[in-house]
């Protein structure tokens, strides 16, 4: 399809544009607590009792009877364990008829296995005990619906009673592959041909933002098979994402597919790598079109499909880091244009600098050696020694 700058959107009105016309009902469903990290909470989460459901001892040490001890440390010589004092160490519970606790600190036995303690203690009643409900109190708010469960959040859940935990069904999102010169990964490629790798790279990256992927087969570069395969994978998934044919080629007419069958259609985004992208709305689900190569295809992933993800969610874009560097390199964008710049970053002394890939790179090279991003804003040039903010890819800067 023959990209026009005119009817282009950039990349925050594609988002705005989709959002908006976006139909989805969010799924719940409940799975067990220890497989919740990374789930979206679907309903606020209460404690279901106290807890400590009694009180109990704070630290390591010794629970006795602070009246005991209203004229100061007694002889305890003959002091009996379970008697006159009883072992009670961090969250332990003890005998009612004792009411405050020694730490072990100031606990000692001689040879004889008879009570000592520090002369200087001052006991008073309730010392180091921890009421019920100090953790938490029945009916407490846990955590409220649309919360992103982390670790830490597993546990508390579990404390408060929670084994099963309702969650946001996962996004499921359609990867079609199209291309008649694409291969299945393990078949060694002959002439013309290329491994369908990117539902590998595209798949991961989708569980680790919280979707599922749906993969589907190789779909050859014919009209009535793509057609089929775009209604089916329509019909299973939340989104659908149609991996090549978005361009000019003589076989590229996937997103005229979409345009046919759409409420509402753009083609084209101001942003390069990655401008040939089909934009649908059907039926109220979302089709896109995303161009073929690797790297186009992650850039939209990242930005538009991420995007979509944590929409759906109702979280917002994480943030990567954000560090100044110095440019060893020019780098600009276009007039009308945003340059999506994959760079290297490096320290030298101390100062973190920074440059693209050079294009005598092969691919793998690129892909290995990349651990910096900078969008730099259409018509914007950057000259060699300038600094300029890029964000960090979570990889360390060599």
């Amino acid at each position: 399809m023959k990209f026009d700058h005119e009817k282009a959107l950039t990349r925050a009105e594609v988002l705005k544009a989709l959002k908006a016309r976006w139909e989805f009902e969010k799924r719940t469903e409940r799975v067990p607590v220890g497989e919740a990290c990374g789930r979206v909470l679907a309903q606020d989460c209460h404690a279901a009792y106290d807890l400590p459901r009694h009180r109990v001892s704070s630290f390591d040490g010794i629970a006795v009877r602070a009246a005991d001890f209203a004229q100061g440390v007694p002889d305890t010589c003959e002091w009996v364990r379970g008697v006159h004092f009883t072992q009670a160490d961090t969250g332990d519970d003890f005998p009612d008829e004792f009411d405050t606790i020694i730490a072990a600190e100031d606990v000692g036995y001689d040879e004889a296995g008879r009570l000592i303690l520090n002369s200087a203690l001052e006991v008073k009643v309730g010392n180091a005990i921890k009421r019920a409900g100090a953790t938490m109190g029945k009916g407490e708010l846990l955590y409220e619906a649309g919360t992103l469960l982390g670790p830490e959040a597993l546990a508390i859940l579990a404390a408060g009673g929670w084994a099963e935990v309702p969650v946001v069904a996962r996004l499921k999102v359609a990867y079609l592959p199209t291309g008649t010169e694409l291969v299945p990964v393990g078949t060694v490629p002959e002439r013309g041909q290329n491994v369908q790798t990117n539902s590998l790279m595209l798949g991961a990256y989708f569980a680790q933002w919280g979707a599922e992927m749906i993969a589907y087969d190789i779909v050859a570069d014919d009209r009535a098979a793509l057609s089929i395969a775009i209604d089916r994978a329509l019909a299973e998934a939340d989104v659908v994402l149609v991996n090549g044919g978005s361009s000019r080629g003589s076989e590229d007419f996937n997103s005229e597919l979409l345009q046919e069958c759409a409420s509402w259609f753009s083609h084209g985004v101001k942003a390069v790598p990655g401008r040939p992208i089909g934009l649908a709305v059907i039926e109220g689900k979302l089709a896109i079109n995303v161009p073929g190569p690797m790297i186009a295809a992650y850039l939209a992933a990242d930005w538009l499909v991420r995007g979509l993800v944590c929409h759906y969610y109702g979280q917002p874009m994480p943030q990567r880091v954000k560090v100044p560097a110095v440019l060893d390199a020019p780098l600009g964008a276009r007039p009308g244009f945003e340059h999506l710049a994959r760079l290297v970053a490096h320290d030298v002394g101390g100062v973190l600098h920074a440059a693209p890939v050079p294009n005598s790179a092969t691919l793998a090279e690129n892909i290995r050696s990349v651990n910096a991003f900078l969008a730099v804003p259409a018509g914007v040039r950057y000259e060699a020694g300038d600094v300029a903010d890029i964000e960090l890819l979570g990889t360390k800067a060599r």
